[in-house]
């Protein structure tokens, strides 16, 4: 958690060649041209601020028009795969208990061993994505997903199976620190809102896979394949990624303008490009390095409180801790062990995928805070809800529709609101070279409040049944959305230069803005 020190480095430094250095517009002899360029570079921007002359691409419009939602999409579906793994223990507990008779302890390590990974992931994330730069560091993503799920699938004890699924858990912190950063940094301003929700949409869809996948496969009991599989979509993304070069931002912090000028003309050909490159670096030019205890400083104490406690309401309040119980909670709500559980878990998950698609929907036109104060009130009522079906004297297949109504309603909302939010808000709340190290301490945070909500939940299930864990849960999201309507700015529009304004200036929009 040291700092990145690489942010703003040496003009001529180039980035670590990684795993796809051979891709479009990322071989070490262009970067190693662009200190020849750098002359011409300097002549194209004095006369794009002076005159009318400008340098035009022989790209066709469309293609470059389109670069930045390509690049954004095929970085969201990072979430796909992210989200099946997620999802994908549900139903392989089922297969692994049978195999392995596991005890409540093993099945603990086993759920929650992912999230200690994340928890490592998360923390040297920023320094990985400053180091290596946002398109290496989504490649290496790519490759840990296709390695570690592929590995999962042999069936070498519980122990091998701890072990991968640790380094699975690391894959997935760099991954959630990593692509929300690389998303905001390729999306302009009117579609990164919905660019970022995009990532969310995709780990809905993983989850569903997955819990269809464990549905599909009960009757061989396969949990080496449910587990498996996340391999192949991995795969096509490593490929995906190789097309496409890094964002103009990191180029900049690396001293790449003429790189970074030739992104910026990709993503837009009719933009200014010099006069975009020259806000980056002006944006960047307060300092050569974003450092992790940076952003406890003052200047920044209320954008880190508010993304810290952002990331640990997102998790605090049961979202991934349901997911991983979700079989085991319907079958006490009245559908009983079996595949109506786990096809009860897949359509609370299809409801979630409806929230993200909404969320999509609106987040550009409505604004950030409609879909977050909307969503976590959702959420409030799905739990209550759930809360008052566990209090029932007699649980049957009726209740176990309520309570699939309640945690559909609660998912609903979730991803309508901060479920898919987190992601806009952790590449806007801090300036570029600290916007990694900022990410990676929402994801900390995130990860810690799922750690604590996955080791509880089950304990406190056993010892108090389910309307008081419903009940805490209703608690938590009621001071969440308490929180959230004080704290959360509306970024609708703005660039991230003005957001950045907006925290300096104590959480008030300038009037210019």
């Amino acid at each position: 958690m040291a700092g990145t020190g690489s942010a703003g480095g040496a003009a001529e430094q180039e980035p670590v060649t990684g795993a796809g250095g051979s891709g479009a517009g990322a071989t070490i002899g262009e970067e190693r041209g662009d200190a020849g360029r750098e002359g011409e570079t300097r002549q194209a921007s004095h006369r794009s601020a002076h005159g009318p002359e400008r340098e035009t691409s022989t790209t066709p419009a469309p293609e470059r028009r389109s670069l930045g939602t390509k690049v954004a999409v095929v970085a969201s579906a990072i979430g796909l795969i992210y989200g099946y793994d997620t999802g994908s223990i549900s139903g392989a507990l089922v297969f692994l208990e049978s195999d392995y008779q596991l005890t409540t302890l093993w099945t603990s390590v086993i759920t929650s061993i992912v999230v200690v990974g994340s928890l490592v992931g998360a923390a040297v994330g920023p320094r990985v994505a400053n180091e290596l730069g946002r398109r290496r560091a989504m490649l290496a993503v790519a490759f840990g997903f296709m390695a570690f799920a592929g590995l999962s699938a042999v069936p070498l004890g519980l122990w091998w199976l701890t072990v991968v699924r640790l380094l699975l858990g690391v894959t997935v912190g760099l991954a959630t620190v990593v692509a929300p950063v690389f998303i905001s940094e390729f999306a302009s301003e009117e579609n990164r809102g919905r660019l970022g929700t995009a990532f969310q949409f995709f780990t809905c869809a993983g989850v569903i896979i997955s819990l269809l996948t464990a549905w599909a496969l009960s009757g061989t009991e396969s949990w080496e394949a449910v587990l498996g599989l996340a391999a192949a979509p991995a795969g096509v993304v490593f490929l995906a990624l190789l097309r496409f070069p890094d964002s103009p931002r990191w180029y900049a912090m690396r001293g790449m303008r003429e790189r970074a000028l030739e992104t910026l003309r990709r993503l837009d050909p009719d933009a200014d490009a010099p006069a975009r490159l020259t806000a980056i670096e002006a944006d960047l030019a307060e300092s050569e390095h974003g450092r992790f205890r940076e952003i406890f400083a003052k200047r920044y104490a209320r954008p880190t409180f508010f993304v810290i406690a952002f990331g640990f309401a997102v998790q605090i309040t049961g979202n991934n801790t349901i997911l991983y119980f979700s079989p085991t909670i319907f079958a006490k709500a009245g559908f009983g062990d079996g595949a109506d559980s786990i096809l009860a878990s897949t359509l609370v998950q299809v409801v979630a995928a409806v929230g993200v698609v909404l969320s999509m929907a609106v987040v550009d036109r409505w604004g950030r805070r409609p879909p977050l104060i909307v969503g976590t009130a959702a959420m409030v009522v799905g739990h209550t809800v759930m809360a008052f079906v566990f209090a029932q004297d007699r649980i049957s297949t009726g209740t176990g529709y309520v309570a699939t109504a309640a945690i559909g309603l609660f998912y609903l909302g979730f991803y309508f609101g901060i479920g898919s939010l987190i992601w806009v808000y952790t590449g806007e709340a801090f300036p570029a070279r600290l916007r990694s190290v900022g990410a990676g301490a929402l994801l900390l945070s995130d990860f810690a409040a799922n750690l604590i909500a996955t080791f509880a939940f089950p304990n406190v299930l056993a010892a108090f049944g389910g309307s008081t864990a419903f009940g805490a849960f209703a608690v938590l999201s009621a001071l969440a959305l308490v929180f959230l309507y004080r704290m959360a700015p509306e970024t609708k529009g703005r660039s991230l230069e003005e957001i950045r304004g907006y925290w300096d200036n104590k959480a008030t929009w300038s009037r210019a803005g």
